[in-house]
């Protein structure tokens, strides 16, 4: 019996060493990694403030691998600066005690390899391990990169005309006119991927002939479009291997120190001159005459902005719906322009709205829309992403509409000729901006 005690004390030695072992090995690891996983969020923070320091150095002209290299620098990971491997302009290499940063644009790899918009910082380091050394003779080594992108100055959806935002609903772009339909200098795109055969991407239902140009402007569905109607599309859209987009957002006008005008309703047979500033709503009823002095107008009731005959006319304007809809009325005759030269019409927070007509804000989903008879104008950009939008038309001619319009969805419907004519330099431009892709 004593000699068996003896035995098992013996295992119970062994066990305790093999244990303290193993407790030393998970205490070496865990100081280890856990070494690695601080020097690893410390060049990721790096990495970020290098790419974003480039993006904004290029959108200066400045020199951007310097701004990255900087930037890196005074986030720790101090260089020498120096070529790539191969070396070349859109390369620089810096390197450090224990680290090296890698500037390059247009990336030399990845998802963004090739493009000039996009600019990416890698940072490989060198971590000084407590433990691990005593096992295995090669270091710690932890790499990071960043990719920031570059949005120049541009449309909301540089080339396209219509463009219609919805991911999944129905009849994303529906043509159900009886008129032709003329669009010249833009294409036309509708972002839902429906697909079924009683849900398309986009349905031509009407009789009136669709014309897009001149090439090689086209027509664009995610998913599937039905060529049902009588009438005829030209090009034939495009439905192979066309990617769903997300737009760029567009800034919030800001409305501060506006006056505030509250209901005005114009009668028939009066004419009236509004002034820029916030109203619960804009009313007008045939044979009115209605004229909108150079300005933004903020509408924040319920019942938007409308009118039933007469006309209207404003140059050099902008309207904000926060809340209602937009309806000018069939038989109405519109003349509504944007203002044209930048730096004059710019909101408190120093967003400059030239170019833009009508926005609706992405909370209100109420419908608009384009409508007028013989002569109607229209110029500047409608942008209302979760509203449905209308082209309607009576007579014989709508007029023109001089215009980019982004909806939810898009019907042209009426009897009247539409011609919408797309000219970048007629319509709203995002100001440049900078982001972090990766």
């Amino acid at each position: 019996m004593k000699k068996a005690r003896r035995s098992e004390s013996g295992q119970v030695f062994l066990i305790l060493v093999l244990a303290l072992f193993g407790l030393i090995g998970f205490t070496a690891l865990a100081i280890d990694g856990g070494m690695v996983y601080s020097e690893r969020r410390r060049a990721q923070n790096a990495a970020d403030a290098g790419a974003l320091a480039a993006a904004l150095a290029k959108t200066q002209s400045d020199n951007l691998h310097t701004a990255a290299l900087n930037r890196t620098t005074s986030n720790g990971y101090d260089t020498s600066w120096g070529p790539c491997d191969p070396a070349g302009y859109d390369c620089t290499l810096g390197t450090g005690t224990n680290w090296t940063v890698e500037v390059t644009n247009p990336p030399r790899e990845g998802s963004y390899a090739g493009l000039d918009e996009y600019i990416r910082v890698v940072i490989s380091a060198e971590v000084e391990p407590a433990f691990v050394h005593l096992f295995f003779e090669d270091g710690l080594q932890t790499t990071v990169d960043a990719v920031s992108r570059v949005w120049p100055e541009q449309n909301i959806r540089p080339g396209y005309a219509l463009y219609g935002a919805t991911k999944t609903d129905c009849k994303g772009l529906w043509l159900s006119g009886t008129g032709d339909t003329t669009i010249t200098g833009g294409s036309i795109f509708s972002n839902s991927d429906a697909d079924s055969k009683s849900c398309q991407s986009g349905v031509q239902d009407g009789n009136g002939a669709v014309t897009v140009g001149p090439p090689p402007k086209n027509i664009q569905v995610v998913g599937n479009f039905d060529l049902g109607g009588s009438g005829s599309v030209d090009p034939l859209p495009v439905q192979e291997g066309v990617p769903q987009e997300n737009l760029r957002p567009v800034p919030q006008p800001d409305c501060g120190g506006l006056p505030d005008y509250g209901k005005v309703a114009v009668n028939a047979g009066k004419s009236k001159t509004l002034q820029p500033g916030r109203y619960e709503s804009i009313s007008f009823k045939a044979g009115a005459s209605v004229t909108m002095e150079p300005g933004l107008y903020c509408i924040y009731g319920f019942k938007g902005f409308t009118g039933n005959g007469g006309s209207i006319t404003g140059t050099g304007i902008m309207i904000y719906l926060q809340d209602g809809g937009f309806d000018l009325g069939g038989n109405s005759l519109v003349a509504l322009a944007a203002e044209s030269n930048p730096v004059t019409l710019v909101d408190p927070a120093q967003n400059d709205w030239m170019g833009m007509l009508v926005y609706v804000d992405p909370s209100n989903t109420n419908e608009v829309k384009l409508t007028g008879s013989t002569g109607t104008t229209y110029t500047g950009t409608f942008y209302a992403v979760n509203s449905d939008c209308t082209i309607n038309g009576t007579g014989d001619n709508i007029g023109m509409l001089s215009t980019q319009i982004i909806c939810d969805t898009i019907k042209i419907t009426g009897t009247a000729q539409v011609n919408i004519e797309y000219d970048q330099a007629k319509v709203y431009s995002l100001p440049p901006a900078i982001d972090l892709a990766k």
